[in-house]
């Protein structure tokens, strides 16, 4: 539009700077800079500056052309102020060189230095060290191209070695290591290159520079700025002191001096000696350290000698950790450069008051600095340094100041590093002073008497302290004092000692600690303290070195002396002789005199036991016989042994042992005869257990126990008890070193024999042996096993121990090895030392097993075989026991026949078993056969009467199997030979053992007879575990059992073709049904397992073409039933042979049609042939069918099935099972025939059952009554899916006739039947499982009956009414079988129509009388519920009293009884189901009956009781989901792992959805804490669940009222109604509680249009209703609805509650009064008559 034109947009990281820019340069170059801040606080003023002294270098603006432009933009970004800028600009500055070569690093070169200058002191460490690795990159890089820029970068950079960030500080330092690698003289020579650059920025920096000053131009803080001036003070300093350092040796320094003149003599210089900054301080006294050092510089600080003198002395007493040292380097190079040091102080109040301080406070917790300074200060005093005062004054208060720093308490403590430190310097100076003493020729007396009164004062003062003290100093102390003592010794000893004053203070040393120690102990109670003390400083003085640790001075001795001294301060026997052999000698027999005195007066307990433990400590420095008889006054060491041995008597064990060791260490001192003879008649004597011990563990030690005499003393009768006696206790307390003893007493001599007798040896062993017969429940059982182990082979060699003993532990070893398996306390390693210890007594005969001996290891097997706490994992291991028992005691048999006979013997002895006989095995099959049966897969051809067998039973039967054919399978199983391979490695060496080595070659009958009854055992365990759900222990027996015989089968040895051909023999026979299941293990024969999943196919036909040849049809048929589930579709067909057969028993043809359809109907897809074996079973039928007519008897028709022959029973179940098989897949092929068959059997087949059922227990009759019951569900699930849809004619026909002539006597039959079988009926334990198993068969067809007739036929029934059957279904809820109590719940839930229907006209006919309520409440149906109600509270009633709906209580709730707790649920559930069920009248009947009798409160609170504790514990919030709370279908709640908590929750919702008027009232009235937690609850699980169940029926509901229009809205939870009539018209909107239903409805009242309605009334009649009526929200708007279509049409409403319809009865007022004819409805009159006392009418007051 004609304005300006736009430029292009400022790019970023433009390298062309901006106008403006330009402006600011042309500014800053024509204007000079002459002004900065100042450094003052306050910041007002302007100080002028030389620019050339701007700590930030002016950064360029613009660059050499021969810079890229990105360069150029880094280098822009380096002068930035932002530090993340700088940051980013020095790591793409880093990544820059990294990628450049030399070339294009060259033009960047010139500029880099004044960037480093600036970033190395940046206040932002990381930029720092950024700084520092681009440096070190461009060092290593460029090299000599650097070379030129060295004198601009090197006072920076190694001033950056210093800077206070120690990554930074590290990266300067290794890249000018890494620079300056090429020469040790490199550093130096790049100081002195740089010598005037490094001083001028030293001196700039220091004397100069402030903190504003060194960041003019930077947008710091005042606290930024004076960091970074402080870190550039430091590094300056620091670089000063380096720089002096490297140069140190250079002659020529004259360039360095006049700077340093410049430098010192500035006066800001000598202000940082003061600063208060402690390492600024320390950098400067560093500094000045090193120009003392310096000779060539000592004139440059002469003329500030005096000040400085002064500033060092004056911070003598600096407590930081960082200054001292430099400080007192300062002091010591200040004392040894000059000797008039002294002169600028005053030495009384300058020095002595700090000195004194210093010392006094403990170096003030900075020892490890100062203390090595203190012998080098205190050299240099003299005399004349000290001016006025005395040197003897001077370090008689240097030491006793120093003794405090040594003795007294600090708090906190010192550190140990320093009293260590401390001590050291205290005693050098002590040695050094009195050394000087002692080297001076003409000493003055005063001078003797100072050494000796410090001695005194110094070091014996403190000792007699220190020994009452419980100071941390005591043990370094009194090694110092040892060490000094030892000194003086070793210089006496050489010589050295002048004038004798080392004598003397040995001398008075002694004496005093004589008096000291020997006084304290005197008293009559010592402390522990002083004892331990006392014993200390001896030990010291025995082991004292006079040699200093670490001397950091070495004092000058004798030439002589120094050279033959060696280089480590190792000790020699000699340098203490003299006074250890002596004084201290002496002292020591004082104080072991001392303490035996007060060890025996104290009697036993603690206290003499500590003056003992200080006597074997003080015996153990001498041990010579002077030692020893210098303890008593005779002097006789028979003396000093009694008197040890009398304090025998009354010590504890621990000192005991001490006394014991010293006994021990004397008798060696006396004659052989002499020693043995106290031993013998002294020592062994004494009756103390532990002196006992002690003693005996001294005999059977080397070398006494290769005595003679000790040997002789050993096999004592008195010995003997004693060690029998130790064998007893260390089976009770374990001790380690009892069992040590023990074993000692096995030790070998030369000659085999051990050195106890055999007698002691049967009693340790029958003592060790003990646990082994106990529970290992500690680590005493392998300690004693093992003890066994080890030692059997020792005393069995030798026979050092009685036969009888040896094979009473053989026995035990033998019963333990089978027993135990490895746990906790029991290792493998020792359980197999245990077993190849008896294993061994037997393979090396020492244990011969004769008649009597194998009759006991059989004896054992058995026990441990019957024990029902035997574990199925263990039962291989006692296999394996057994079968090398078997190996090992028969390999010594030479003869082979005997060998093979004794082993025959062997094995039928530990084999046989009253637990496993042939009549046990036979009852097993037949219970087995029975249970799969009745279940349908099998058909029970073979006769037999008795069925029963006790679990426990079975299972005895089941682990002796196991355990008898793991043993034969151990014995006799082949191993294949090893695979010849080319590989050397695999080649059979020496060691090689053939695994089949010990297998059986020879099998009698016995044993092959036991094989083949543990195999028919696994097949009957293999029905077992299909049948019945067993528990794991059961299963993993039947299992391991199963796998074991499957391993048998699939080997390779000849006994399994004997094996295979018995089997086959046996099933021909036809006299099992489990023979018949035996051949299905050929598929694990290598003859079929080679075929892997078609081995079942291949077995089949074999077995189909031998077993139809020889005849034997059933034992194919019971074969086939049990390969069927594993044969492929169609493996049967209609050409098999068996088909071409005609058996004369009705049940084989059956059988083998059932299992045809089975085989070829379960595909989804059939051919058209199959049409053809449709055909052939309907036909097989039919003619079975025309031969009943003919044979009236043929399918028992209404007979006693008991007495009738087994095989005419089978015939008839299995008729009637194939029947059954038709008319569940071929319905539509039946003829009239065939149906006239099945109505009219199953009439008359339900009378034999009727006749029959008393007989459950008999096998066929149990068959017959399952396979009819079955027969009825099939025809009835045909009727029932048939009435669904269009049906023949013919099929009408049948349906009609069925149920006009049959339905009601074959249901109500049925249901006597079952309720006969079932009713307190008394069932053998054996028989339970199949009575089960009976009832399981037939709980789904009670699902099919039609209860109808069932509830008429018990209302007409005199004998058996509707109580009875009420009775007999609540007691089944409290049944162990699950569809027992299921059958019952459903049961109950199909009478109650038929009870409500009963109850609404009992209800009606009552509710024109007063008292109806009352009447009502003692005949309606939930009060038959009552005394169950009653008894299942009391079974609930400790769960509820647990749980007060504390959440701190959810952890320690116990487990709920699930069967308990589902009888009580389920019967509630009945309750629940009984009021949904019932209209609302009557409902509310029902309800108050409840709320009267306040059941609903038990179950309400035990359903948040058992309900999942995980949502307990997080009620408050929907932490998981609510999906637990669904409804629950009739099939999910016959599962029988339905969990108890999923059903808890589904009844919870159940009861809120159905009753919830019920649980508002509950609710309401519950405390604070319950409401609460029932609120939230609730409201986050399951409110949301059924408001949208609400709402969703209503929005569904398809019936419409007239009058009313309901309309919903889910997302806001409102169902908004509108009730019109003519012209009256109520709109009400209904919002539903966040916790409905526990919350009232909400109920707002729209516009009303005419009519005589008052919205308010209406409004809260609905409230009332919605909030009291037990039912869904459309039942109340439905009850609203027709409460005003009555007052529309002229009803008059009742005056009481001012409603036409009763809310809990729905009645309309019928009662009307006499006089004023106002109508009311019953209950709401009998309520005004109870609560006004009066029967006089609401209205007129008229007697009603």
């Amino acid at each position: 539009m004609g304005g300006k034109t736009k430029q292009a947009p400022r790019t970023k990281n433009n390298a062309k700077p901006s106008s403006s820019s330009r402006t600011a340069e042309l500014l800053g170059s024509s204007t000079p800079i002459f002004v900065g801040f100042s450094a003052q606080t306050d910041g007002g003023g302007l100080v002028p500056f030389a620019p050339g002294f701007a700590s930030a270098e002016q950064m360029p603006d613009s660059f050499d052309a021969t810079i890229s432009p990105q360069t150029q933009i880094i280098l822009r970004k380096l002068s930035k102020k932002d530090p993340m800028t700088k940051k980013k600009a020095l790591q793409e500055l880093q990544e820059l060189i990294e990628q450049s070569d030399v070339e294009a690093l060259k033009n960047i070169l010139p500029l880099w230095p004044k960037y480093y200058l600036n970033l190395a002191s940046d206040p932002e460490h990381n930029v720092r060290e950024l700084t520092q690795t681009v440096l070190q990159l461009l060092m290593a890089k460029c090299k000599k191209a650097m070379a030129p820029y060295l004198k601009l970068l090197v006072p920076v950079w190694l001033g950056s070695r210093f800077d206070t960030y120690a990554p930074a500080a590290s990266i300067a330092g290794q890249s000018f290591r890494d620079t300056f690698a090429g020469n040790a003289n490199k550093t130096r020579e790049v100081c002195l290159h740089c010598q005037v650059e490094i001083l001028e920025y030293a001196t700039r920096n220091l004397t100069f520079h402030t903190a504003a000053t060194l960041s003019i131009g930077k947008s710091l803080t005042p606290e930024e700025a004076e960091q970074k001036y402080q870190r550039v003070v430091i590094s300056s300093l620091k670089l000063l002191s380096l720089f002096m350092e490297e140069t140190a040796q250079t002659e020529e320094l004259t360039q360095v001096k006049e700077g340093f003149v410049t430098l010192v003599g500035h006066q800001k210089f000598w202000s940082f000696a003061k600063h208060k900054v402690p390492p600024i301080k320390a950098a400067w006294f560093e500094c000045i350290y090193h120009v003392l050092q310096s000779v060539p510089l000592l004139e440059v600080i002469a003329t500030q000698k005096s000040q400085l003198t002064t500033l060092c002395f004056q911070f003598i007493d600096d407590a930081d950790p960082v200054v001292a040292p430099h400080i007192w380097g300062c002091v010591l190079l200040l004392q040894s450069n000059y000797e008039d040091w002294f002169v600028p102080l005053n030495i009384r109040k300058a020095l002595l008051p700090k000195l004194s301080s210093l010392l006094r406070n403990g170096f003030n917790r900075n020892a490890q600095a100062i203390c090595p300074n203190l012998l080098p200060f205190l050299s240099k005093i003299t005399q004349a340094s000290l001016q006025d005062l005395d040197i003897y004054e001077f370090y008689q208060r240097f030491f006793d100041d120093m003794k405090l720093a040594v003795t007294e308490k600090f708090d906190p403590p010192l550190p140990k590093s320093d009293c260590t430190v401390i001590h050291n310097a205290y005693f050098e100076c002590l040695r050094f002073l009195l050394q000087q003493i002692n080297n001076k020729k003409d000493r003055e007396q005063k001078e003797e008497e100072f050494a000796i009164r410090l001695l005194q004062s110094n070091v014996l003062e403190p000792i007699g302290w220190l020994l009452k003290s419980d100071s941390a100093h005591v043990k370094i102390f009194f090694q110092h004092s040892s060490a000094l003592v030892a000194f003086w010794d070793r210089q006496i000893n050489n010589r050295s000692d002048n004038g004798g004053l080392y004598a003397k203070l040995m001398n008075l040393f002694w004496t005093r600690i004589f008096e000291l120690v020997t006084n304290d102990l005197a008293a009559e109670e010592v402390n522990e303290q002083l004892l331990s003390h006392v014993l200390l400083l001896v030990q010291d003085l025995h082991m004292a070195n006079p040699s200093l640790e670490s001397p950091s001075v070495k004092f000058v001795e004798d030439a002589k002396v120094e050279k033959s001294e060696p280089s480590t301060p190792v000790k020699k026997a000699q340098e203490a002789a003299a006074f250890i052999q002596k004084e201290l000698k002496h002292l020591v027999v004082k104080l072991v005199r001392i303490c035996l005195d007060k060890a025996k007066i104290s009697g036993g307990g603690n206290s003499s036991s500590r003056y003992i433990e200080q006597i074997r400590i003080l015996t153990k420095m001498f041990t010579d016989a002077a030692f020893y008889k210098s303890l008593t006054d005779d002097g006789d060491l028979g003396g000093t042994l009694n008197k040890f041995v009398f304090l025998l008597v009354q010590l504890n064990d621990d000192a005991c042992e001490s006394v014991v060791e010293i006994v021990f260490e004397i008798l060696p001192l006396l004659e052989a005869d002499q020693r043995f003879e106290y031993i013998k008649n002294t020592l062994l004597k004494l009756p103390q257990h532990a002196v006992q011990n002690l003693l005996l563990h001294r005999l059977l030690s080397y070398p006494l126990c290769t005595e003679p005499a000790v040997r002789q003393m050993l096999s004592g009768p008195d010995t003997c008890g004693v060690i029998a006696r130790i064998a007893e206790e260390v089976v009770v307390d374990n001790d380690r070193e009892k069992l040590n003893l023990l074993h000692k007493c096995f030790f070998q001599t030369d000659t085999g024999d051990i050195l106890i007798n055999a007698e002691t040896v049967d009693k340790i062993l029958l003592a060790m042996c003990g646990p082994l017969e106990q529970p290992v429940v500690d680590d005493t059982v392998e300690v004693c096993g093992s003890f066994i182990a080890q030692i059997m082979p020792v005393i069995c060699s030798s026979a050092n121990s009685s036969l009888k003993v040896r094979q009473q532990i053989f026995l035990k070893l033998f019963k333990f090895s089978l027993e135990h398996r490895p746990e906790d306390y029991l290792s493998e390693d020792t359980l197999w030392e245990i077993t190849t210890c008896w294993q061994d007594a037997l393979s090396s005969k020492d244990i011969e097993i004769n008649d009597d001996l194998l009759e006991c290891c059989a004896k054992i097997v058995e026990d441990l075989a019957s024990t029902s706490e035997l574990k199925a994992d263990n039962l291989d291991g006692m296999a394996e026991a057994m079968a090398k028992f078997v190996i090992c005691s028969t390999e010594n048999i030479e003869d082979e026949n005997q060998r093979f006979e004794r082993i025959d013997e062997t094995i039928e002895s530990l084999l046989k078993s009253p637990l496993k006989t042939s009549e046990k095995v036979q009852q097993f099959e037949n219970h087995c056969v029975l249970l799969e049966a009745l279940q349908g897969s099998i058909s029970a051809g073979v006769p037999f009467e008795n069925a029963s067998l006790d679990r426990n039973v079975i299972l005895s039967i089941l682990r002796r199997s196991t355990l008898n054919f793991s043993t034969i399978y151990k014995l006799v199983y082949q191993f294949p030979p090893p695979q010849e391979t080319n590989d050397p490695e695999d080649e059979l060496t020496e060691d090689y053992c053939d695994p089949n080595a010990d297998v059986l070659k020879k099998w009698n009958e016995p044993l092959i007879g036991e094989l083949l009854q543990c195999i028919q055992v696994a097949g009957i365990a293999e029905s077992w575990l299909e049948v019945l759900d067993l528990q794991p222990k059961e299963e993993e027996l039947v299992l391991i059992l199963s796998e074991k015989v499957q391993s048998f089968m699939g080997n390779s040895s000849d006994l399994v073709g004997i094996v295979k051909e018995r089997i086959q023999q046996d099933a021909v026979q036809q006299s099992s049904v489990i023979a018949c299941r035996l051949l299905g293990y050929f598929t694990f024969c290598p003859q079929y397992a080679a075929f892997e999943e078609s081995a079942f196919i291949l077995l089949h036909e074999d077995l189909s073409e031998s077993l139809v040849t020889q005849g034997a049809l059933k034992t194919y048929v019971m074969a086939l039933q049990f390969l069927l589930p594993k044969l492929s579709q169609k493996a049967i067909s209609l050409n098999s042979a068996i088909m071409r057969t005609e058996p004369p028993e009705i049940w084989v043809k059956a059988a083998v049609f059932n299992a045809l359809l089975l085989n070829n109907f379960e595909a989804e897809v059939n051919d058209q042939t199959d049409r053809n074996i449709i055909v052939s079973a309907v036909q097989f039928l039919t003619s079975i069918g025309e031969k009943q007519a003919s044979q009236k008897d043929l399918l028992l028709y209404n007979v006693e099935i008991y007495k009738q022959p087994y095989e005419s029973v089978i015939n008839a179940v299995e008729f009637i099972k194939l029947l059954t098989e038709v008319l569940k897949r071929f319905p539509y092929e039946l003829s009239i025939k065939n149906w006239d068959a099945i109505r009219i059997g199953l009439s008359s087949w339900v009378l034999s059952v009727s006749k029959s059922i008393a007989q459950f227990k008999d096998p066929k009759t149990s068959l017959f009554v399952v396979a009819v019951y079955q027969l009825f569900a099939a025809l009835i699930k045909f009727i029932r899916s048939e009435k669904q849809k269009s049906s023949t004619e013919l099929l009408k026909n049948v349906i009609d006739e069925w149920e006009s002539l049959f339905a009601k006597e074959v249901n109500v039959v049925l249901f006597k039947s079952y309720y006969q079988l079932t009713h307190e009926t008394s069932v053998h334990p054996g028989f339970q499982a199949c009575y089960e198993a009976i009832l399981e068969r037939l709980t789904p067809t009670l699902e099919l009956l039609d209860y109808s007739f069932v509830y008429s036929f018990y209302k007409s029934n005199s004998n058996t009414t509707l109580d009875h059957l009420c009775n007999f279904l609540l007691k089944q809820l409290y049944s162990s079988q699950h569809s027992v109590r299921l059958s019952a719940v459903h049961s109950l839930r199909q009478l109650t129509p038929h009870f409500v229907a009963d109850d609404i006209e009992l209800n009606e006919k009552q509710s024109e009388s007063l008292d109806a309520t009352n009447t009502i409440s003692k005949w309606h149906f939930l009060n038959r519920f009552e005394d169950y109600l009653t008894r299942y509270d009391i079974l609930i009633q400790k769960y509820l009293e647990e749980f007060t709906f504390k959440l701190s209580e959810l952890e320690d709730l116990e487990p709920i009884n699930r069967h308990d707790a589902l009888s009580y649920l389920f019967l509630w559930d009945c309750i629940i189901n009984a009021c949904a069920k019932s209209p609302v009248a009557l409902r509310a009947v029902y309800t108050n009956w409840l709320n009267d009798n306040k059941y609903e409160e038990n179950f309400l609170h035990f359903l948040f009781r058992a309900m999942p504790v995980d949502i307990l514990k997080n009620h408050g919030a929907k932490v998981h989901s609510n999906g637990v709370y669904k409804e629950l279908t009739w099939t999910q709640m016959k599962d029988r792992q339905l969990p108890l908590e999923r059903y808890v929750c589904h009844l919870y919702t159940e009861v809120l959805r159905k009753l919830p008027a019920v649980v508002r009232r509950w609710w309401n009235t519950t405390q604070s804490r319950q409401k609460n937690f029932v609120d939230n609850l609730t409201t986050n699980y399951v409110s949301s669940l059924i408001c949208s169940e609400e709402l969703k029926a209503i929005a569904n509901r398809k019936e419409k009222h007239e009058n009313m229009q309901v309309t919903v809205h889910s997302s806001t939870r409102e169902v908004l109604a509108v009730y019109a009539i003519d012209e009256a018209r109520m709109e009400l909107v209904i919002t539903l509680a966040p916790n409905y239903p526990l919350g009232a409805v909400k109920v707002e009242c729209g516009k009303q249009i005419g009519g005589r309605a008052s919205s308010r009334n209406v409004g809260m009649q609905l409230t009332i209703f919605l909030t009291h009526q037990n039912g869904t929200i459309y039942d109340g708007l439905t009850m609203w609805k027709n409460n005003l279509d009555k007052k529309f049409e002229g009803v008059e409403e009742c005056y009481v509650c001012y409603t036409v319809i009763h809310q809990d009865t729905c009645q309309l007022p019928k009662l009307t009064c006499k006089t004023c004819k106002k109508k009311f409805h019953g209950p709401c009159l009998y309520k005004w008559f109870t609560t006004s006392s009066k029967s006089t009418c609401p209205i007129c007051r008229n007697v009603f």
